[in-house]
């Protein structure tokens, strides 16, 4: 706990993608070999069966005969290519999924560098369980919005965007007031606001709204960041939407 994250290189991300994506090429490769290998052996164990069969039917019954097992084998052969067509598709699923994966983790190393540094430029003072709540959070995919004491907006991590809509560039000096709307309950923003003048944390649940319009039950928890000598200098929100 209370362990600081080191700046990300991107050059390591690069070769976990290529390990990754080397590995899946590989397992297609021997997925591909295996089923030619099985489509090989399938047809020599046609062909000797029916040679075996063939010394014992008589000429009206060879025509039947080439017809069912000709039959099977085409019945396996499309049973091997449905498997292949199946294993291309989980493939492709998961080189997908692993590119979400690599930009998550890229984008919550980056939020996690950038709040180190603003811990640093502003000298707050963090208990280490504080400073691993705010890694931890952040790792879940929560946003992070630090605001000066007027509650105008200074930072946001990256995914304020996903939550909200609004990319961080329009929102820096804005008032959080912006995601306010018809639907926000004013008793429980004057709560918070009384909270945050006695330099209270609190923690609510409060309708917001999208740059787009559409309203959202956002989960916050608010609390006071002070300087090491002792001074109240900005708040942090950390915030989810309510599914």
């Amino acid at each position: 706990m209370g362990q600081k994250p080191t700046m990300s290189i991107p050059d390591g991300w690069s070769l976990l993608r290529l390990a990754l994506r080397t590995n899946h090429h590989q397992e297609l490769i021997d997925n591909q070999a295996a089923e030619e290998q099985a489509k090989f052996r399938l047809d020599q164990r046609h062909q000797r069966e029916m040679a075996q069969v063939s010394l014992f039917l008589n000429p009206l019954g060879w025509a039947q005969t080439i017809n069912r097992y000709t039959a099977q084998q085409a019945q396996s052969q499309m049973i091997n290519k449905f498997r292949r067509k199946l294993t291309l598709t989980r493939q492709q699923t998961e080189s997908v999924e692993l590119d979400v994966w690599i930009a998550q983790q890229q984008q919550q190393a980056t939020d996690m560098v950038l709040f180190e540094q603003l811990h640093q430029l502003f000298s707050w003072s963090l208990t280490p369980p504080q400073q691993h709540a705010y890694y931890q959070s952040l790792s879940q995919g929560d946003t992070l919005i630090i605001t000066d004491l007027q509650k105008n907006i200074l930072w946001t991590s990256q995914n304020f965007e996903s939550l909200t809509g609004y990319p961080l560039e329009e929102v820096v000096g804005k008032s959080t007031k912006l995601l306010q709307g018809p639907g926000t309950d004013r008793t429980t923003v004057q709560y918070v606001g009384e909270q945050l003048a006695s330099s209270q944390p609190v923690e609510v649940e409060l309708l917001n709204y999208r740059k787009g319009g559409s309203p959202y039950l956002c989960y916050m928890h608010i609390e006071p960041l002070y300087s090491r000598q002792g001074a109240l200098t900005h708040f942090s929100a950390i915030e989810r939407d309510v599914k």
